[in-house]
């Protein structure tokens, strides 16, 4: 079921880097978020009549606590600029859960979850769902530099519950230098499962390695979105079944059935 709800800001604050946390309160999506599933969020107050910008922004749920979801944004033009302006007991219009691609977790022994970017915050709820099940997970968490790392205290936190979790950056201002890809055949075995959301690039040599070490891998797949929910086709990649909407049969897909994104 979707959700259109008034939700209720909790609190909106700057990250590090050019991104920001909102947190919101909104029972009914978070009770029926699954990991991988997102989220259009208006960018400005629910009481406003305002129509610049005309369209809602896809967020990922980054976590969930109790009625309350938290999305992690960068700042990178007008509508998420806008957003910063809402502050505590705003009510902001907000549609979701959306997609109907979403990360598999039943029946996996072992996780490799591949971060890059503010896309840490499009695992970070799968990563949480994982520690909960027990199952042994290890994330590797890249970004270009350590103000890029933006939810370090969030994985920081969920490494606490036994999540074993590494830090890239590419100018080595903060754990490894270089690319999380780099390390995979450290960590992953026959038997993982690599879930990944991040850069085009990121996502692509997952795909080739996937292939070439026979590993299976979901790829969560970030799109300009229009409308969230299937209509206005301006999402769509390219499939082993033909064109599919990211909004819609995604944003998760099996690396092997993607051909072209």
């Amino acid at each position: 079921m979707i959700f259109d709800i008034s939700a209720e800001v909790l609190e909106n604050r700057f990250v590090s880097g050019i991104t920001w946390e909102i947190r919101l309160k909104a029972p009914e999506i978070a009770k029926t978020t699954q990991p991988g599933q997102f989220v259009m969020l208006s960018t400005h107050r629910s009481e406003n009549r305002e129509y610049d910008p005309l369209n809602r922004r896809p967020f990922a749920v980054a976590d969930i606590e109790g009625e309350i979801i938290a999305i992690y944004y960068d700042v990178v033009g007008r509508g998420t600029k806008k957003l910063t302006s809402l502050k505590g007991k705003d009510k902001v219009n907000l549609l979701g859960p959306l997609g109907n691609g979403v990360f598999p977790i039943e029946g996996i022994k072992k996780a490799v979850v591949v971060a890059g970017g503010i896309g840490a915050s499009g695992v970070s709820l799968l990563v949480k769902r994982l520690a909960e099940k027990g199952i042994p997970t290890t994330v590797l968490y890249g970004a270009r530099s350590k103000e890029f790392l933006s939810m370090r205290d969030w994985y920081d936190k969920i490494s606490r519950k036994g999540v074993n979790v590494h830090y890239y950056t590419d100018d080595g201002s903060f754990g490894k230098k270089g690319f999380p890809v780099e390390d995979l055949d450290v960590f992953v075995n026959p038997e993982t499962v690599i879930y990944a959301c991040g850069p085009k690039p990121l996502l692509r040599y997952l795909k080739d390695y996937s292939q070439r070490k026979g590993i299976k891998t979901y790829l969560s797949l970030d799109r300009r979105m229009a409308c969230g929910w299937g209509v206005c086709l301006g999402c769509v990649v390219k499939t082993d079944k033909g064109f599919e909407r990211v909004c819609k049969e995604g944003p998760v897909f099996e690396a092997e059935v993607l051909k072209e994104f």
